[in-house]
């Protein structure tokens, strides 16, 4: 068994008598360190939750470059399907990547809501050639800057500080399969997005606000983080915000 980086471990949290829980998705490339305060803080408000570490993350990179999104898509439904054996409402919260998932796991499964955080949907063509193209002859790539604003917290950070390129291929692969299942997302879908993320544009959340089959959807947009906005300046905004959301719905 390749061992786990530290702090990257996935966690569990469990409420006797709750019967509301939360499933908690990091981002690509990362782990679920970037969700542990925001578990902590839907514990302390009475939730169950869990957050697992998706395939091929938080170990060595290379673990990462023999998976698919399909992989990383069945660790979601793994998740999901052990909190629904246990609990009314379920509700499914991811950050980036994680939001994708979020957002396809809701065209396949039954939630009582979702929220999807800075959630990146690239749809160019080009880029998946491209991707296919530069994986033959540089199978990983060194990762830029992370884009958060709080320095505490990136010295925190738990992830991988380069990707391969043959993931790089399946995420986008993925981006094509999650635009055509939107219009089959009906559960209600909280967005939430940094105005200064450099890492997905912002413009990203009312496209995909558009696709959606939701009648109960809303945006909410955030003025003081970058990209990893549960860990960033307004993150105490964010628990908020999910909190009511879920409160609401039960």
């Amino acid at each position: 068994m390749v061992a786990v980086m530290p702090g990257a471990d996935p966690f569990l949290f469990q409420t006797p008598g709750s019967d509301t829980a939360c499933l908690l998705l990091h981002g690509f490339t990362a782990t679920p360190q970037e969700m542990r305060r925001l578990g902590n803080f839907l514990h302390s408000c009475g939730f169950s939750l869990s957050c697992p570490l998706l395939a091929g993350h938080g170990t060595d990179v290379r673990d990462l470059a023999a998976t698919t999104w399909q992989d990383w898509q069945q660790s979601a439904y793994d998740g999901w399907l052990a909190l629904s054996q246990a609990h009314k409402h379920v509700f499914t919260i991811g950050l980036s990547l994680g939001g994708a998932l979020a957002l396809y796991q809701a065209s396949q499964v039954p939630l009582s809501g979702l929220v999807a955080m800075a959630t990146p949907l690239l749809l160019d063509p080009r880029l998946l050639w491209l991707a296919r193209a530069v994986k033959r002859w540089i199978p990983y790539r060194k990762k830029g800057p992370s884009n958060m604003h709080d320095p505490e917290a990136l010295a925190a950070r738990v992830a991988y500080d380069r990707e391969p390129t043959s993931s790089s291929e399946q995420v986008l692969l993925f981006f094509r399969e999650l635009w055509e299942r939107l219009p089959e997302v009906t559960a209600p879908v909280l967005l939430m997005h940094s105005c200064h993320d450099q890492s997905v544009k912002p413009d990203t959340m009312p496209r995909i606000y558009g696709r959606l089959g939701s009648v109960d959807r809303q945006m909410v947009w955030l003025e003081n983080s970058g990209h990893i906005v549960t860990e960033d300046y307004d993150r105490m905004s964010v628990y908020r915000a999910i909190r009511a959301f879920c409160e609401q719905r039960t």
